[in-house]
């Protein structure tokens, strides 16, 4: 069984621990989450590497706030190629980050995760 895709105490740290602040960021980003992967694949699609190493940098960035590490080093990995304009890795690289984006808005869409999130403010 694969690790869970969020670790709950990094994200506690990102956020200086303001619960609140967290449970706003996760709204976001599950609400955004769609709309991420496909701006993703129309500029894979568009063979557009500025756009992908753009988009890729910011889903990086919400990743790592939110504790999603695996997801965080998709999205390194798929910037990388995008700056060096290598498009070889980009739809192998795409569909990894489509498969572990939806762990990620799947762990958050179970509210089990607010338990765990009491637990790591221990």
């Amino acid at each position: 069984m694969p690790a869970e895709p969020v670790d709950l105490v990094a994200a506690r740290r990102w956020v200086g621990g303001d619960r609140t602040l967290l449970l706003e960021l996760v709204g976001i980003f599950v609400t955004e989450a769609a709309a991420r992967i496909d701006d993703l694949h129309a500029a894979v699609t568009a063979r557009d590497t500025r756009e992908l190493e753009r988009l890729a940098h910011s889903l990086k960035g919400s990743s790592a706030i939110l504790g999603a590490q695996a997801l965080e080093g998709v999205c390194t990995a798929l910037e990388d190629a995008a700056r060096a304009k290598r498009l070889e890795p980009v739809p192998d690289l795409v569909g990894r980050l489509d498969r572990e984006l939806n762990r990620v808005v799947t762990f958050f869409r179970d509210s089990a995760w607010q338990e765990r999130l009491d637990g790591a403010w221990r």
